[in-house]
């Protein structure tokens, strides 16, 4: 039977191995992602890509520096019913040994809440 290795004992050891604190928020926002005529035009799948895009850009960028990364799921929602399937594309590139913690907060900072609205108000 495999154990696993609790979140805190990954993040000491990696920690340790970049021997860096950084945690890196990944928060696609629509407004990063694509310009506005852009996402005006763009189709479901286009906008999950370019949240994607988005993400592995940041996550190759940072990698050799990372502590942890910390995907925002209120953006990840505002994609519509493949939002969950582009955060898991994303959560997949991420190395196994770097731990990941999901923000699911809810009730955040206004562009947060926003994408939290758009996810229950728009899809």
């Amino acid at each position: 039977m495999a154990t696993e290795t609790s979140f805190f004992s990954k993040l000491e050891a990696r920690v340790a191995e970049v021997n860096s604190l950084l945690c890196i928020g990944l928060d696609p926002h629509s407004k990063e992602i694509l310009s506005a005529d852009e996402s005006s035009k763009a189709t479901p799948q286009e906008k999950c890509d370019a949240a994607f895009t988005f993400c592995k850009t940041i996550i190759d960028a940072t990698l050799p520096y990372a502590a942890c990364y910390k995907p925002n799921a209120a953006f990840f929602e505002a994609l519509g019913d493949n939002g969950a399937a582009t955060l898991v594309r994303v959560l997949k590139e991420i190395p196994s040994n770097v731990p990941i913690l999901l923000d699911v907060k809810r009730g955040d900072i206004g562009s947060t809440a926003a994408a939290y609205a758009e996810a229950c108000y728009e899809h």
